[in-house]
């Protein structure tokens, strides 16, 4: 099926001005506080709010950048590739790449404990062999856990291993090792994002420093042997330098920025993107993430009808967490290759043409409470 590139970049470019929105809406009643001498506690609920609908929005964006996996996002593999780590994944901290790989494995072994991504670390024994899960217990392990920092920071804790270092399962299952830059990247913007944060505490100039580091890092990256990047197993090893240099080159403005902005308007600005921007990603983005993945695989079986499941959801729902056809999940794993706005069409044209199809669909209609005769989501999570 066609892909309307200009709408899908419309959507990431309508989730990015609701972004600018609440952080600025944010921002600007932080100003009005101090304008009228406001107890900063009149700040706290606003900025929790923003903090959550900014989460919102970045899994959203995310979700896009799931479709640019698939390269669903522009017609040309190159630049699908290209936007997406510029739109998507690396205001995420992540990189297309690492993503396709983890993903790939997903769709290869759905629910698989032993193969799926989705699953290393322990969240088959922390989370998913504990369904079925009746809806009360349901409630309290997943919906009340949102304000129980471990939880949240053992769901990112997964992300960031899958990602980044490896997990033992993963590499048992023969995931690739992540290439010695990928590392030395990471290390360089742990140690250059200390320094801009130490100085700015410490009130020292320190923009001609994290311009150093930056340069330092482009000349070793630009030197460092090909096979350092990895893609040598798929024959992309120079594709695999360019897509480092990209993140890095990405990364180092962004540093410098925030540097340059904090020293010129204080260490508020570095406060605002940690707490509006940096905050929702470790926090509201990871739970988001994890609860959509259990309402579309848990308590689901490994075939290729039954591994996942179709949803019927109300518009606040979609809008946070079904968002881009994730509703339609069943329809993706059977055609990967179809974009998000017409999965839903080829739902209903299976249900008419496919007798196996419509015998083996599961379809749930809302999340806790569904119509007579119908099954919600946590219904079929406690079956």
């Amino acid at each position: 099926m066609k892909l309307r590139p200009w709408r899908n970049l419309g959507w990431i470019a309508l989730d990015y001005a609701c972004v600018l929105l609440v952080a600025g809406g944010a921002i600007g009643f932080h100003f009005l506080c101090q304008e009228r001498g406001m107890n900063w506690a009149w700040e706290v609920p606003v900025v929790l709010v923003a903090v959550f609908l900014v989460g919102i929005l970045q899994h959203r964006i995310g979700l896009m950048g799931h479709e640019a996996s698939h390269y669903l996002l522009l017609p040309d593999r190159k630049w699908n590739d290209r936007l997406a780590n510029l739109l998507v994944f690396h205001p995420l901290f992540s990189e297309i790449g690492l993503y396709r790989k983890k993903h790939t494995g997903h769709h290869l072994h759905p629910n698989d404990p032993e193969k799926d991504p989705n699953l290393f670390g322990d969240k088959v024994e922390r989370v998913y062999a504990k369904f079925p899960m009746e809806k009360g217990s349901f409630v309290r392990f997943f919906y009340f856990m949102f304000f129980w920092p471990p939880f949240v920071l053992g769901i990112l804790q997964d992300l960031f291993l899958s990602l980044t270092t490896g997990t033992r399962k993963g590499k048992q299952a023969g995931a690739p090792v992540r290439p010695k830059m990928a590392l030395a990247g990471l290390g360089w913007f742990i140690l250059t994002s200390l320094v801009l944060v130490g100085s700015t505490l410490a009130g020292v100039r320190c923009w001609p420093v994290i311009g150093a580091m930056n340069a330092l890092a482009l000349v070793v990256c630009a030197c460092a042997p090909a096979r350092w990047f990895g893609g040598e197993e798929q024959g992309r090893a120079g594709d695999a330098r360019l897509s480092a240099l990209q993140r890095l080159v990405f990364n180092a403005l962004l540093l410098l920025t925030l540097t340059v902005l904090s020293q010129r308007f204080g260490g508020q600005v570095l406060a605002g993107f940690v707490v509006l921007w940096i905050f929702p990603l470790i926090y509201v983005f990871p739970y988001l993430m994890h609860l959509r993945e259990i309402y579309q695989h848990a308590n689901a079986g490994r075939g290729e009808l039954d591994n996942t499941r179709i949803m019927h959801v109300g518009p606040v729902t979609r809008w946070v967490l079904m968002g881009y056809g994730n509703d339609f999940h069943l329809i993706h794993h059977l055609y990967p290759n179809i974009p998000h706005d017409r999965l839903e069409e080829v739902h209903r044209e299976l249900l008419r043409e496919s007798a196996e199809y419509a015998a083996a669909v599961q379809e749930t209609h809302g999340v806790i409470h569904a119509p007579a005769g119908r099954q919600s989501v946590l219904d079929v999570l406690a079956r």
